[in-house]
């Protein structure tokens, strides 16, 4: 199995346009690199961004062609990950290997940084420790820098609140670029560590700002807006690098089976299932789904035959948020959910195929660019019923879908009442109105990757 450092199947892969060894002699260092920094998808895979950034990786050769300032062999490709232990749940050795392959066809590697505690994803990533984030910006820094010696023109893609401050590491190295990726903003993400978010935040963008190569990705148009409005930020400041699904994944190969969606694992096939799935955090506005569908049952004739799925991975949620969450379903009529706790990479595309799936529930207080929306617009069969929390990114993603049910505020009684309309009238979705992941990579990579030859020269 391939490991950081050496993979034995890099000398089986034909080289792709910009792939092969490096230019000039075997020894010489490539003049221009790009390295990918994240919390998750190098050495685990437990989250949204840890999707896209192993979506990334496997559709490197797609986005390498599809850049003109790849299509040459004088870069690098290189991953960059927190240590973490490989005795962890949360370390998926298979993850490191496709991450390690990608690297090696474009001349790079796979390297880790150390972390104060190794022991899993949750304490990796430190939920809202400030110290912890700049103890891990100082180490991932110092990483760059050594790659950085004798080069001159290293593209940095930052995917994670904690990398916010990376400039301040590298103030001196004027042939690093810093493009950070906004998944989340403190000032959308309105949750009990905001103010802690924000701050840090506000810090690393002026930072940034004193390097004028520096960008920052959006993820969506709706967080292109609030950089603009409520960051203070100019246009020449942001890249576009729009959350996408990238529907070739060799995860999602065995989706194409006749069966796929009859294989539903815990969740039952025989009920007219509702569907609501993410991260196991507030934001995503669980707690207000499981009263919502219990007020749904009350009004039903037919109430035992619909069944609640959460899928709500808690491998970085907090256990406060757990409980309450359990203590809401004891609510329920028995056997009338399934909870799914664990990360299961397929279980949300096959259920999204099921015939069995008739409403799909989008409670979030905020979001940026909604992933779990686009995953349903993606995968989910054209049957499937919408019921969404009206906020804008929701908007935006469903403003060609005809016939959905928003509601708003977010409380139970609203949302029950969108559920019982999906029910009774019935949806639908229009495909084809998703972005395709490699094409908006490569859209962000062209517009960070061109201030090196206009002002960058």
């Amino acid at each position: 199995m391939a490991v950081p450092g050496h993979d034995d199947r890099r000398d089986a892969i034909e080289a792709p346009a910009g792939g092969g060894p490096a230019h000039g002699s075997a020894e010489e260092v490539p003049d221009a690199a790009l390295v990918v920094v994240s919390i998750d998808g190098l050495s685990s895979l437990k989250c949204g961004i840890g999707c896209v950034v192993h979506w990334f990786f496997e559709a490197i050769d797609e986005i390498v062609a599809s850049t003109a300032e790849l299509r040459h062999d004088n870069w690098s490709l290189h991953a960059l990950s927190p240590r973490l232990d490989p005795a962890s749940e949360d370390y998926a050795s298979d993850i490191v290997a496709d991450v390690t392959t990608a690297c090696g066809r474009y001349r790079g590697d796979f390297r880790w940084f150390d972390v104060a505690d190794n022991s899993s994803l949750k304490t990796v990533w430190s939920l809202d420790d400030v110290d912890r984030w700049r103890s891990m910006c100082h180490s991932a820094a110092a990483e760059i820098r050594r790659l950085a010696e004798g080069r001159s023109r290293v593209t940095v893609l930052a995917h994670g609140t904690m990398f916010a401050t990376l400039r301040s590491h590298l103030a001196a190295w004027p042939n690093v670029q810093l493009i950070y990726m906004t998944h989340t903003l403190g000032r959308v993400f309105l949750d009990a560590n905001s103010r802690n978010r924000t701050s840090y935040e506000d810090e690393g963008f002026a930072l940034m700002r004193t390097a004028t190569r520096d960008r920052i990705g959006f993820v969506g148009t709706y967080y292109r807006d609030v950089l603009l409005t409520e960051y203070d930020r100019r246009e020449k400041d942001l890249v576009p690098f729009q959350n996408a699904v990238y529907i070739r994944s060799r995860r999602f190969g065995e989706l194409a089976d006749a069966g796929a969606g009859t294989d539903l694992g815990p969740v039952p096939s025989d009920k007219r299932l509702v569907f609501s799935w993410g991260r196991c955090v507030p934001q995503k506005g669980f707690d207000v789904v499981i009263p919502a569908f219990g007020a749904f049952l009350n009004e039903r004739d037919d109430a035992e035959d619909w069944h609640l799925v959460l899928l709500a991975p808690q491998e970085v949620a907090a256990a406060e948020y757990v409980a309450s969450l359990r203590e809401q379903l004891r609510e329920l009529p028995p056997g009338s959910y399934t909870f799914v706790e664990h990360f299961e990479p397929l279980l949300p595309f096959r259920i999204l195929a099921s015939p069995a799936l008739e409403i799909c529930v989008f409670a979030s207080r905020f979001e940026a660019g909604p992933l779990t929306l686009i995953e349903a617009l993606a995968f989910g069969h054209e049957d499937v019923s919408i019921a969404w929390h009206d906020i804008p990114p929701m908007r935006h993603l469903l403003r060609d879908q005809p016939k959905t049910f928003g509601f708003a505020p977010l409380r139970a009684r609203e949302m029950a009442e969108a559920m019982l309309r999906a029910a009774d009238d019935g949806g639908g979705i229009v495909k084809g109105s998703v972005i395709d992941f490699a094409t908006s990579m490569s859209a962000g990579l062209s517009a960070s990757l061109s201030w090196w030859d206009t002002a960058g020269a």
